[in-house]
Order: C-alpha cells, then structure tokens, then sequence
C-alpha cells in the first residue's frame, strides 16, 4: 500500500527524514538530557530510531518524517504501519525539540497524523508513553488516548522505565 496524503503541520514543513538530518537531530537529542536520561532513562541515537522496527513490520511500513519551523528541525515522527493489528498505526516516537515545546506544535502533529493515518485506511493511532512524563500523558488524555497496556522494565528491550501504552480510534 503507497502512502497517498501528505503529512501537514500548520507553520511547519514536513518531509521524509533524510540522511543529512542524522547529525543535526543527534545535536537535538543531545541537548535534551532531561528528556532522554531523565524521562527514557538512557540516551536514544537517531540510527535506532532510524532503524527500528517491529516484529512482523517491514522497511515500507516505516514512515520517519522531519518537522522543521521557521527553517530549523524541530522534530520528528516515527510512524508505523498495520501494527499490532492491519487497521492500527503505531506512533513509535514523537519528539519535539526543546526550543519549540510548550506552543502547540506536539498537539498539531497529533491533529496532522489523525488525519494523515485516516487517510490510509488506519482506524486506531497507537502509542507507548513512560510512566513519569506526565507533560505527555497529560496531552494524550487530552487528546482522547486510552490505556491499553502497561510494559514493565525490560532491559533486553531497552525500555529502562515502565511504559503505558495507548490507542485512540480515529
């Protein structure tokens, strides 16, 4: 299945994540270590986002997209598809850069991606959030996430914190 709409953010481009935005995303993640140390507990390189995939999920299901504002890189969406379930997409990571948080722009990915997803034949957008980033929980519930499941701390997975994961039908 080809992907046929466009991701649109207001006030912002998106695109398909590049190889020349390694480095520069890297330098984001870097400059966060509230986010990653902190709420993740270990830092995240951009090549596992880049390359990760779940069981089942090939590279054609993998959708990494750029976000940037007033001409800087803002962010990024991993975005995966038919996962767990064909009719479900699964919000693998979301993050916006720490200059560009707390103005919306989180809440209008979600609002594009509802659409985006929509538009692909996707009847639920899924997602894992840690337990202790209640800035995020808070804007999920806002936004009409259940919970689904919680994922405990699994160091063989790389999760170094409890993980709830949420589903909201489209």
């Amino acid at each position: 299945m080809m992907v046929t709409s466009t991701l649109h953010i207001p006030n912002c481009t998106t695109r398909a994540l590049e190889d020349r935005d390694a480095a520069p995303l890297q330098a984001l993640f870097d400059a966060d270590p509230e986010y990653f140390l902190g709420m993740n507990g270990r830092k995240i390189p951009v090549e596992e986002i880049r390359t990760m995939l779940p069981s089942g999920r090939t590279r054609e299901d993998k959708f990494l997209y750029a976000i940037e504002r007033d001409g800087h890189l803002a962010g990024i969406i991993d975005l995966i598809r038919g996962y767990p379930e064909p009719a479900t997409w699964h919000l693998g990571f979301l993050f916006i850069a720490k200059a560009f948080r707390a103005a919306g722009l989180g809440r209008a990915a979600l609002h594009a991606l509802y659409g985006h997803v929509h538009a692909q034949g996707g009847k639920v957008l899924r997602l894992g959030v840690v337990e202790d980033n209640n800035r995020a929980r808070w804007l999920y519930a806002t936004e009409g996430f259940v919970f689904e499941a919680m994922r405990e701390v699994d160091p063989a997975a790389n999760r170094l914190r409890r993980t709830l994961v949420l589903r909201r039908p489209l």
